[in-house]
C-alpha cells in the first residue's frame, strides 16, 4: 500500500515545511541533488514502482506546488527514503555516512549550459520565483480575510506525532489527498470541539502509545486541518473553513500565479533537458534498484 502526502504547503505564511520531520528515526535519508529537469522526482518514482512490485508498502511525497512531481519517498520496511534537498527545502546530512547521504542526479547534466541559454534561464528562475512571492502576498491576504480570532494551536511534537499535509494550495488548484484518508481512517468524525481540543486529543493518543498523524491547514500551518490515528482507523477533521468573498477570490488568484510559476518552471526543465545523459541516470538508476533489492 502507498500513503500519499505533502510536507508543504503554500500557505498565507509562505512557505511552510516539515521536510524536517522526513523520514523519522531509525531511516537512512538519500538526499537527491540536481537541478531543474534532471530526472529527481522520475528517479524517485522508479524506484516506488520497483518496490510496489515487489509487494512494499511506501510513503509518496507530492510537491506542493505541481502535485505530478515526487518530493520524497521512504520504503518503511527497508529503512531507506529519498528527498529533493533543494530549494526551497533544502536538506543536508546530520551525520554524513551514519544516517543519510547524496545521490547527485546533476552529475548527468553537461554543465555550463551555452551563455544563450544561461541568460534565459537564469530570467526564468528570476520570473518564477517571483511568482511564488505573487502567490504568497495573496495567500496572506486571504488568511487575513478569513481570520476567526482563535489563536492557532498544534500539539506538541513527539516520537509518535509525526506532520503531514493531507492537502495543498497548488498550481492545479486546492487539493485534498482523499485516497490516503480513506485508505488509513474508515471512521472520519468532523469534530465539534475547539482547535485546542483537537491538538490535545492528538497529544493524548500519542501519549497511549498509538502513532498520530497531524495535519496542518494548507492556508495556515499553525492550525489544524486533521488528526490521523491509523491503528484506530480514526480520523478528527477540523470543520470546514469559512471564507469571505474577498479571501476565496485571493485564494484563486494565488492558485492562477502558481500555474504561471509552474509554466515558467517547466520552461526551465525544458531548457536544461538536452544537456541531460538520460542514458547514463538510466543505467544509474538501474544499479540503484538492484543494490536496493539484491536481498529481497
Amino acid at each position: 500500500m502507498d500513503q500519499t502526502f505533502f510536507l508543504a504547503a503554500n500557505s498565507g505564511r509562505g512557505f511552510a515545511s516539515c521536510y524536517e520531520d522526513f523520514p523519522g528515526e531509525g531511516v537512512f535519508l538519500h538526499i537527491i541533488k540536481g537541478g531543474p529537469g534532471t530526472g529527481k522526482s522520475g528517479f524517485m518514482r522508479r524506484i516506488r514502482d520497483a518496490a510496489a512490485t515487489r509487494g512494499f508498502d511506501t510513503e509518496t511525497v507530492l510537491c506542493s506546488g505541481d502535485p505530478d512531481s515526487l518530493d520524497a519517498l521512504c520504503i518503511p520496511t527497508l529503512g531507506q527514503a529519498w528527498v529533493d534537498g533543494t530549494a526551497p527545502h533544502v536538506r543536508e546530512p546530520v551525520l554524513f555516512g551514519v544516517d543519510s547521504d547524496y545521490v547527485n542526479l546533476g552529475r548527468f547534466c553537461r554543465t555550463p549550459l551555452p551563455e544563450a541559454e544561461r541568460q534565459h534561464a537564469a530570467y526564468l528562475n528570476t520570473a518564477y520565483k517571483s511568482c511564488y512571492r505573487d502567490a504568497y502576498a495573496l495567500l496572506h491576504t486571504a488568511l487575513e480575510a478569513g481570520r476567526s480570532g482563535e489563536e492557532p494551536c498544534l500539539p506538541r511534537p513527539g516520537v509518535r506525532l509525526r506532520r503531514r499535509y493531507l492537502s495543498a494550495i497548488t498550481c492545479r488548484g486546492e487539493l485534498r489527498l482523499t485516497e490516503t484518508l480513506e485508505s488509513l481512517c474508515k471512521q472520519n468524525y468532523v469534530s465539534s470541539v475547539a482547535p485546542p481540543d483537537l491538538a490535545a486529543a492528538a497529544e493524548q493518543a500519542a501519549a497511549q502509545g498509538l502513532d498520530v498523524i497531524v495535519c496542518p491547514r494548507p492556508l495556515d500551518a499553525q492550525a489544524l486541518e486533521a488528526v490521523l490515528i491509523p491503528a484506530l482507523s480514526l480520523a478528527l477533521l477540523a470543520p470546514p473553513e469559512t471564507q469571505s468573498a474577498a479571501a476565496r477570490r485571493a485564494r484563486e488568484d494565488a492558485v492562477g500565479k502558481l500555474a504561471e510559476a509552474k509554466a515558467l518552471h517547466d520552461e526551465l526543465e525544458a531548457l536544461i533537458r538536452p544537456a541531460m545523459d538520460f542514458a547514463a541516470l538510466d543505467a544509474f538508476t538501474e544499479q540503484s534498484l538492484a543494490a536496493l533489492f539484491a536481498s529481497c
